[in-house]
Formats: C-alpha cells, sequence, structure tokens
C-alpha cells in the first residue's frame, strides 16, 4: 500500500481486553494476612510470604502503603511501595504492587522497568508478560511490546494464551500479511472469540482492498455463527458498499427469519433498505421492497420503510395509500398513524394530518415521538402559538396541550434518549415563554456538535430571560470562540452587550461585522440601531430601526426599540403609536402599558390612537 491506512476501531478491541485488565483489579488480592492484620487495617495481601524474613522497613513500607491503598490513597501509597520495592525488589508481590500504582497514577515509564524486571526474574509468570505488554501497548511502543511477546513465547512455547494479542500488535504496526495469518492460526484455537476474529478479519481485508477475500470471510464466520449481529451487520454493509444490494437483502431475509423462529422481533430488512438508500439508491431499495410488500412478507417496520422511502421520493400519494394499507393491516400499531400524519402534513393536509397522529397518540402514549409530532403540527396549525398572541381567550386551548404533551414527552425521557428530543422540547418551552424549563433542555442538547450552535445561543436567550446575564454572556464568548466568523453569533453577542451597555466599541465592531456579511438583515439592522441609541445617537438609530422595521413590520422588540428612539427625538405622539402596535403584536404587556399610561396626555385628542 502506498500509505498507512487507519485501523478500525472494531479491530483494536482484543487487544484492549486482552492486554491489561481494570485499574480496580491492579491491588494485590487479598489471600492471606500476617499475624495480628486484618482485612480493614491492611487493604492489601502480602501474598502468603514471611515478613519476618523481610527487612524490617521494607515491610514496615509495604503495611503502610497498602493501608493507603486500601483507603483509595494512591498518591500517598506510593513512597512507601517504592521503599518496600526498592529495599526487597526481587519481592513479587512488592514489585507487583508498586508496578500496578505506577500505572494507576500515570508512571507509565517506571512502571514499565518494574515490569520488565518481574518478567526477568520470574519469567514463569503469564500475568508479568501480559502487564508488560500491556505497559508497552499504553505507550504506543508497538516493537518493544512484540519483543516482550516473543520473549514470552520462547518460555512458553505451547500457550495460545496471547494469541490474539499477537495477531492485533502484528496489526497494530502495519504487519498486514502476518497478522492475518495470526488470526487464522488462532481461529480454530479460541472457539470463544470467533466472532470478533472473523470480523477483524474480514475488516483488515477490506482495509487491504481484497473485497473478495473479505466478503468470504463474512460468509464463513456467519456460516460459523448465524446468530451474530456484528458479523451479520458486516456481510450486509459490505454488500451494501460494493453495490450487490440483491445480496444484502437475501443476507437480511435470512437473518429476520432466524430471529422470527427465536420469537423476536425482525429488524434486518428495515436496516438493510436504510443503508442502501442512505448510499443514495432509494430507488433500488423501493424496487427490493415492494414486491415483498405485495407478498405480505414485510414485518410493519419495513413496510413503514418503504411507504418513508416513497415520500422522500415526492411520492406523497403513493406514501399515502401505503401508510393507510399499513394501519389496516397493523390496526393496533401506532407509528403506522404517526406516519400517516406526517406524510399527510407533508401533502398540506394538516387537519387530516392532526387526526392522524392523534390517533398514534391514543394508541402509543408512552411513546414520545408521538407526542412530540403531534406538538409539532399543532405549531403549524396555530401559528400564533408561539408568537405571545394566545395567551387569552379560546386560543389558550392549544398553549395548554402543548404544555401538556411537553411535559408528558419530558416524564418519559431517558438518558438513550436522542438529543434533537431535547432541542425540540427546549424549543417548545422556550416557545411557550417558560424559559427557566427550556435551559436544562439545550444544556444536554449542546452535547451534540451538531446541534450545539443552536442550542447554545437558545439557551443564551432563555439565561437572559431568567437573569442568568453572566452565564447568557459565557454561552455567546464560546460560540464565538468556536464560531469566530459567524454573523448570526457576532449579532448575539454584539447585540447582549449593547443591550447591557457593556464594552460598546467592541459591540459595535461585532454587529457591523455581521451587517457587512448580510447588510438587510433586520435582526442586525435593529442591533445596530438599539446600539447607537444607548450611545446617544438617535438619529442614526432612528434610519437603522426604521429599516428594521420595513422588513419586519410585526416584530414587537424592534417596534419597541423604534418607539424608545422616538421617545428620545421628541416624538412622543409618534412613539405611542409605535408602542401600540408593539402592544398589538405580542409585546411585553406590562412594560408597554406602563409606557402607554405615561404616554396617554401627549395622545392626539379625541382618543383616537
Amino acid at each position: 500500500m502506498s500509505r498507512r491506512a487507519p485501523i478500525s476501531v472494531s479491530l483494536i478491541l482484543i487487544l484492549t481486553a486482552a492486554v491489561w485488565p481494570p485499574a480496580a483489579g491492579a491491588v494485590v488480592p487479598m489471600t492471606a494476612l500476617p499475624a495480628g492484620a486484618s482485612a480493614d487495617s491492611t487493604g492489601a495481601d502480602p501474598g502468603g510470604m514471611d515478613l519476618d524474613r523481610i527487612p524490617q522497613g521494607a515491610a514496615t513500607g509495604y503495611m503502610v502503603g497498602t493501608t493507603l491503598l486500601a483507603e483509595g490513597d494512591l498518591a500517598g501509597a506510593l513512597p512507601f511501595l517504592a521503599q518496600a520495592y526498592r529495599m526487597s525488589p526481587d519481592e513479587l508481590t512488592f514489585a507487583r504492587t508498586y508496578r500496578d500504582v505506577l500505572q494507576q497514577v500515570g508512571y507509565l515509564r517506571d512502571a514499565t522497568d518494574v515490569a520488565r524486571r518481574i518478567v526477568k526474574g520470574h519469567p514463569e509468570s503469564y500475568e508479568g508478560w501480559e502487564r508488560l505488554i500491556g505497559l508497552n501497548v499504553a505507550q504506543e511502543r508497538y516493537a518493544d511490546a512484540r519483543e516482550a511477546l516473543t520473549a514470552c513465547r520462547a518460555v512458553h512455547p505451547d500457550s495460545s494464551r496471547l494469541d490474539l494479542v499477537e495477531a492485533e500488535l502484528l496489526l497494530r504496526t502495519h504487519a498486514w500479511a502476518e497478522a492475518m495469518a495470526a488470526y487464522r492460526q488462532a481461529l480454530p484455537r479460541h472457539p470463544a472469540h470467533q466472532e470478533r476474529i472473523y470480523g477483524a478479519m474480514a475488516e483488515l481485508a477490506s482495509l487491504l482492498n481484497r473485497p473478495e477475500e473479505a466478503a468470504a470471510l463474512w460468509t464463513e464466520g456467519l456460516a460459523a455463527k448465524p446468530e451474530s449481529r456484528s458479523l451479520r451487520l458486516g456481510r450486509i454493509q459490505h454488500l451494501v458498499d460494493n453495490q450487490r444490494d440483491e445480496d444484502a437483502m437475501t443476507v437480511a431475509v435470512e437473518g429476520d427469519s432466524l430471529v422470527a423462529a427465536q420469537g423476536r422481533d425482525r429488524a434486518w430488512v428495515e436496516l438493510t433498505s436504510g443503508m442502501i438508500a442512505q448510499a443514495g439508491r432509494e430507488e433500488a431499495a423501493v424496487a427490493l421492497l415492494q414486491p415483498m410488500w405485495e407478498r405480505d412478507v414485510l414485518d410493519v417496520g419495513a413496510a413503514l420503510q418503504l411507504s418513508r422511502l416513497h415520500a422522500r421520493a415526492g411520492a406523497w400519494e403513493r406514501a399515502i395509500t401505503l401508510a393507510r394499507e399499513i394501519t389496516v393491516r397493523w390496526p393496533e400499531a401506532a407509528r403506522p398513524h404517526l406516519f400517516l400524519g406526517e406524510f399527510l402534513a407533508g401533502r398540506g393536509d394538516l387537519e387530516a394530518g392532526e387526526t392522524e397522529i392523534r390517533r398514534a397518540v391514543e394508541l402509543g402514549g408512552e411513546d414520545p415521538d408521538n407526542l412530540l409530532a403531534l406538538i409539532s403540527i399543532l405549531s403549524r396549525r396555530h401559528p400564533d402559538l408561539f408568537t405571545g398572541r394566545a395567551a387569552a381567550g379560546a386560543a389558550q386551548a392549544p398553549v395548554r396541550e402543548v404544555k401538556e404533551l411537553a411535559d408528558r414527552a419530558a416524564a418519559l425521557l431517558d438518558d438513550d434518549a436522542p438529543l434533537s428530543v431535547r432541542m425540540m422540547l427546549g424549543a417548545t418551552y422556550q416557545g411557550l415563554g417558560d424559559h427557566e424549563s427550556s435551559i436544562a433542555f439545550y444544556e444536554r442538547a449542546a452535547e451534540d456538535p451538531e446541534l450545539r450552535r443552536n442550542a447554545l445561543l437558545n439557551l443564551s436567550l432563555a439565561c437572559e430571560e431568567t437573569g442568568r446575564r453572566d452565564e447568557a454572556l459565557a454561552a455567546l464568548e464560546t460560540l464565538l470562540a468556536d464560531h469566530p466568523d459567524d454573523h448570526v453569533i457576532q449579532n448575539a453577542l454584539g447585540y447582549t452587550l449593547a443591550d447591557r451597555g457593556q464594552d460598546l466599541p467592541r459591540a459595535e465592531s461585532l454587529i457591523r461585522s455581521a451587517l457587512k456579511s448580510e447588510p438587510e438583515n433586520p435582526a442586525y439592522l435593529d442591533s445596530l440601531g438599539w446600539l447607537l441609541h444607548r450611545r446617544g445617537l438617535p438619529l442614526e438609530a432612528f434610519d437603522y430601526l426604521v429599516r428594521a422595521t420595513n422588513a419586519l413590520p410585526e416584530d414587537p422588540v424592534i417596534l419597541e426599540h423604534l418607539g424608545m428612539v422616538l421617545l428620545s427625538l421628541g416624538r412622543h405622539d409618534r412613539a405611542y403609536e409605535v408602542f401600540l402596535r408593539a402592544e398589538a403584536v405580542g409585546g411585553d404587556s406590562a412594560n408597554l402599558e406602563a409606557v402607554l399610561k405615561d404616554l396617554q396626555p401627549a395622545a392626539p385628542a379625541g382618543g383616537e390612537r
């Protein structure tokens, strides 16, 4: 090969598991204690050795060190264990304990030196060789690790214990042919690891651009382990990658037949068709699924996959017809009604879509997806739902329902729920004016790199609304550091600083940079106008705010800003009219009513507005 190819993560799992035990297992096991001691007082075992024959300073250091280990104080234990080891370096228990603590606190080179002395003095110990190999691997000293493994083989020529370690060390050092041979040799000697060995061999063949060999290995492995999910998935993925879609579907059908015979849910056909579609061959996926639907051999998941593929192609009528047939075939299933509702809404029939999604909620009220879908379609059917205009009268009903749906969905979430769901719930609560509830959802959603930008932008707004001004500013500063040229973030941070009257020169620089990217963006025009107002330049501010208002004539925040600038210019009558408009389109009623009351005497005669 012309360059070194990256190694798949799955190829290194065996090595990681086989070479070194978890840190908790590094302390000497407690099988015996010296006379007069107890488990609580020592926390470690001297290995049944006679402490009387060991120099007093070494024995004392070891006992003090292991007592500190039992208390969890590794750093405190280390100097005492070092004392014991240096005074009695050939005492195996002292050496092992000292080596293990060195490794746990991160002194890998020192731990390696001790491990090397252990195998020199006790070559019969597999544990010593395995730990020495593991320490070398941890430092990516693969040549040293292979040297240690070769030395171990010389002492234990008939052992198979390190077969897999050897194969994967060869892999890490890019000895491809030797690694493949080592895996093949290990295969019959390690029946418990056949699944992982076949997977490693097949991936290695793919890495070496030998697709036929990889295919044969996936097939061989699946024949040996037909119930293996990882081997079936690898076989299907390999076939899909090589555009052998019919063969991939055959493997999927076999897998579904196997799990169905065991009373488990089928999923391979659905998964495989999705992989084919994701590879850009949606028509091929439809062509494979449609005859299976007509023969009535698809389960509900695969049937819904077919309907979704029609919808993604814009074939709404076919998608809707198929979804209706699925609801008839599986009348008690919620998801077909969810899909049908979303297809109807996608075609533009929101009322019919809402009816079907409500049916999905009736059948599957414990599924957050159904609840969130109903929130989504209600927001589309009631455009004022999240604008603040639905606060009174009959319009309150959908607001109350959305709040109830959001609370139910939030209560159903577990730690494995997609972060996109948390993002939607955050937006829902924020849209309803419950900024406090939205914060926790945005904080979790920000853990997803794809959601992070929008989650932190919304989080900053929610924090601002709840009085957490420092947190709001910190979120925006973090975003700007991550995206220094993002004009949305520039404007958001610039506006926040301007609104606080803080670091106005920097705020103006940020906002003007955003405006340079989009000179007619009304949000950016508003930000600059408001900043100029805060700097005591009402005439300049007025020009920008008029332009912003012309672009967004019903934005309450822009109208409030324009009203404040008009007041500073002495145009009380015009300011009164603008504040009235701001209140009518959902502005902050409490603040606006106070301002309007103060301005009432300046209103035109006769009560005209």
